[in-house]
């Protein structure tokens, strides 16, 4: 065929190849058998009309070429007219596309019942026949126009089109979700097929759920999957039992995550508990890991009263841990940030047991500086209190991540502990002023605190 030509060409700079040739003239009639083959039929074109066959043995022979240019012309004409009948006889079902226009221009498209036809040719599929698209959808669907016409006929939400197609796909739909284009169609063919085929659908997808979820493509479809799901309690637990013997390893992974993300916000308290007992036994490991972390978080906002206190819970207990690691601390901060003074307190008293600590490490840091801030006045006082300590003040003050700490707590302070801090601050500025580090410390704090200056004041 035509597109087998133009593949052979080897030159990289070539469009995609297509199904149908890029013009209609007479050569034409030379270039195609009458027994010319669609793509996902095996039912040839049929033979042209008598007309035609009589109009060609009026001309010529191809090898003598026209004398009179009239004659050439009014033949030619001729012979594009009836090129034209044998293709529109081709596509003259009720469902094929039909032109809307009459010419191409140059650099825009021309639309055909919805699909763009380009000047370089047609594409895939545009003159196929929609029997095709019942006998061959799963072809079809691995393709990127060809997925985007089935889809079209999903929208149609005709019974027999929706049931034709799923008979067909269904079989490699596990398959067909982690296709790069076929992901599409499964999305499509889950939103509008009938209840009772979802059933058939999770048998299919549930055993290897795991390994879809974790794909790129598939992951999408899964999620589609469960957002279909939730509003047919029936079909849930069927779906929670493939998913719930792998919590740990798709909250992990960059794709995965969303597929539990989802869980969260589509089933809802009573069905997406097992995520819940799952974060809780693990929830260091799952705290400290690049994705857990954001997925601890959304389980705390998706959370009903009950889940959110447990899991609050078991943060407030691996705290300490979890404030020095990288991602960890974003956790114990998002905690802080939900402003519940219980928890907060709780918090506060654990940090100040190892203030000094915590104050110069790089991530626990800031989660001692929120802490500070995010607290009663009760509280706070007995923070600074814990900074204020001499021991503390000589090894915080000077600190490239603990000064913060004591910068907080001097604007937090009032009047009497602030006095107390100044004096114990003070003492270390000379040594602030040598160090390379702590000069910056220094200029700000006697620029806020002019009395640090002056002999008789502090």
């Amino acid at each position: 065929p035509y597109s087998s030509s133009l593949a052979s060409s080897g030159d990289p700079g070539l469009p995609r190849t297509v199904s149908a040739p890029p013009s209609l003239d007479y050569r034409m009639l030379f270039a195609f058998s009458s027994e010319y083959a669609p793509v996902f039929s095996k039912t040839p074109y049929p033979n042209p009309p008598e007309s035609l066959v009589k109009t060609q043995s009026t001309l010529s022979d191809k090898s003598s070429p026209l004398q009179d240019s009239d004659e050439a012309q009014l033949k030619s004409h001729s012979t594009n007219d009836l090129v034209n009948q044998v293709v529109n006889d081709c596509i003259k079902d009720d469902d094929s596309p039909v032109h809307t226009e009459t010419g191409f221009f140059p650099g825009f498209p021309m639309s055909v019942n919805g699909y763009e036809f380009m000047e370089s040719g047609y594409y895939p599929y545009s003159l196929q026949s929609h029997t095709s698209m019942y006998t061959q959808a799963l072809e079809m669907a691995k393709d990127q126009m060809g997925c985007r016409l089935l889809q079209k006929k999903l929208e149609e939400r005709n019974p027999f089109t929706i049931q034709t197609i799923y008979e067909q796909v269904v079989p490699s739909f596990a398959q067909l979700m982690v296709d790069p284009f076929g992901n599409y169609l499964c999305q499509k063919l889950m939103e509008v097929c009938e209840p009772e085929s979802l059933e058939q659908i999770l048998e299919k997808v549930c055993p290897t759920i795991t390994a879809i979820s974790l794909n790129t493509h598939g992951t999408r479809a899964v999620q589609k999957l469960i957002e279909v799901v939730a509003p047919h309690p029936t079909k849930i637990p069927k779906l929670v039992s493939a998913l719930k013997s792998e919590v740990i390893s798709l909250i992990n992974d960059l794709n995965g995550n969303h597929v539990i993300q989802r869980c969260l916000y589509a089933l809802g308290a009573p069905h997406d508990q097992f995520i819940y007992e799952t974060v809780s036994k693990n929830i260091k490991k799952i705290a400290t890991h690049r994705h857990g972390c954001c997925v601890l978080q959304r389980c705390i906002d998706a959370a009903s009263a009950w889940q959110r206190s447990a899991l609050v819970d078991k943060v407030v207990e691996n705290a300490v841990e979890l404030v020095q690691d990288a991602f960890g601390n974003y956790v114990v901060q998002y905690v802080l940030d939900l402003n519940n003074q219980n928890t907060n307190s709780r918090l506060a008293y654990i940090f100040i047991e190892g203030m000094e600590e915590l104050s110069t490490q790089k991530f626990s840091s800031n989660v001692i500086e929120k802490c500070l801030q995010q607290n009663s006045f009760e509280i706070q006082q007995a923070m600074i209190k814990e900074i204020g300590k001499k021991e503390n003040v000589a090894k915080m003050i000077g600190d490239q991540y603990a000064n913060y700490v004591v910068q907080r707590a001097l604007s937090l302070a009032p009047k009497a502990l602030l006095h107390q801090l100044l004096k114990e601050v003070k003492v270390h500025l000379e040594e602030l002023k040598k160090s390379q580090c702590g000069k910056r410390i220094y200029s700000k704090l006697v620029k806020k605190y002019p009395e640090l200056l002056k002999r008789d004041n502090v």
